[in-house]
């Protein structure tokens, strides 16, 4: 089997020169560098990856987690894969389907060095049992959390929420329900926090049935949708934790003969292209940045280097799910 040292030897080449043409990693003259590629196709040279990959300890390649397909992961896949492709690294997307023992497989690839970090869009273990294998490569995730051993690239969801319903107070309406995510995540009990501070400042009565839980994503708001029909006392305008939720909600409504915003005003949360398709009025967090500062950490932490994050903003979109003044 040819080697990298039969290489130099008939390029006439250290075989310092020959790696540095092979990895692209620093200063090889045009007249030497034309040597070296002469000489692997007259040997037919392939250089070992894996090989190369285990001895310096790097696979260029970055794991992205989820437990499967919903609206964002398209738009956070594509943001992730885009800037990763900008520092030359490779993306490997993990489908998990919610299984514990999937998702430990996957982050066991950084301890077999198959991985050379990962980034986590959706969980199936507690975070307890994920902290563990930052020992072996860098973690990050756009979810809200507390820890010194993942990195997490999230917006304040108290701000965005109390401003949606604020958005929606001014617009005349005081009888607002809320559908939220799991009760469990930080950012649901900071929207659970806002509610009950905007209440509290606008001087609004609590009404707890109007809090739906919506743990999941997929066929939720078709169910809240038939709740919300059969109501006797129904809220006039309801704020989503997600796009999808509010999409699906909608569309429910109009099988049931009721029309948006006439009926019930709608505001989402996230811009994605569900709220763009649909022409839903939403909270844009900047999904593409908080996706973007996740890589510059894991790259950050592997390279040694100081990269700044991007600038994450908050800004309301309208459309036409809430009347406009």
């Amino acid at each position: 089997m040819t080697t990298i040292i039969d290489v130099a030897k008939r390029a006439k080449v250290s075989k310092s020169t020959v790696s540095r043409v092979v990895s692209g990693n620093g200063y090889v003259s045009k007249e030497s560098r034309q040597k070296v590629i002469e000489a692997m196709e007259a040997l037919s040279y392939s250089p070992n990856l894996l090989a190369r990959n285990l001895q310096s300890g790097a696979t260029k390649t970055i794991g992205f987690l989820a437990q499967g397909y919903f609206d964002l992961l398209g738009t956070v896949l594509e943001s992730f894969i885009s800037i990763a492709k900008e520092y030359n690294y490779y993306v490997t997307l993990y489908f998990t389907d919610g299984d514990k023992k999937k998702e430990i497989d996957a982050l066991n690839q950084m301890k077999y060095k198959q991985l050379d970090g990962i980034f986590i869009l959706t969980r199936a273990n507690d975070w307890e049992v994920i902290e563990p294998y930052s020992v072996y490569g860098p973690i990050a995730t756009w979810h809200r959390l507390d820890s010194e051993r993942i990195y997490s690239s999230y917006v304040d969801h108290y701000s965005g929420y109390y401003r949606s319903l604020e958005y929606l107070f001014n617009r005349g309406y005081e009888e607002i329900g809320h559908v939220l995510g799991n009760p469990e995540n930080l950012n649901t009990k900071a929207r659970l926090k806002a509610i009950a501070d905007f209440q509290a400042d606008m001087g609004l009565a609590e009404k707890k049935e109007w809090i739906f839980p919506a743990a999941g994503h997929h066929g939720n708001g078709r169910i809240i949708a038939n709740h919300w029909a059969k109501m006797d006392l129904k809220p006039t305008a309801i704020a989503f934790f997600t796009d999808s939720v509010a999409g699906e909600f909608i569309s429910e409504l109009q099988l049931l003969n009721y029309s948006v915003p006439k009926d019930v005003a709608v505001i989402g949360f996230d811009n994605s292209e569900t709220s763009e398709l649909m022409h839903i009025t939403t909270i844009d967090y900047s999904i593409k940045q908080q996706t973007e500062n996740s890589f510059i950490y894991i790259y950050n932490q592997l390279h040694k280097q100081s990269i700044p994050e991007k600038k994450i903003t908050v800004r309301l979109i309208e459309r036409n799910t809430v009347p406009k003044k």
